[in-house]
């Protein structure tokens, strides 16, 4: 869901909950703050989590040039 969102592929305005880190030393150039929060319902949701896993990804699965050639990269990384 995060690279659907990250590349505009859903109607969920993303500017509003993804906020690009800046500069980048370690990992991808696509990596995004993950929001601080003290109440249990949302530390646990989809967004801390998902923005997590996704800046924890390799550069080349998260620059995929298609939804298909993501998933390809996804498996290739789980195996």
């Amino acid at each position: 869901m995060m690279y659907r969102i990250v590349n505009n592929l859903v109607d969920i305005d993303s500017r509003s909950i993804l906020i690009p880190a800046g500069v980048h030393t370690r990992g991808h150039a696509n990596r995004f703050i993950v929001p601080f929060t003290t109440v249990n319902d949302y530390q646990y949701s989809f967004f801390p989590t998902g923005i997590r896993l996704w800046n924890g990804l390799p550069e080349q699965v998260v620059i995929s040039s298609s939804i298909d050639v993501f998933k390809t990269r996804m498996e290739e990384l789980c195996i």
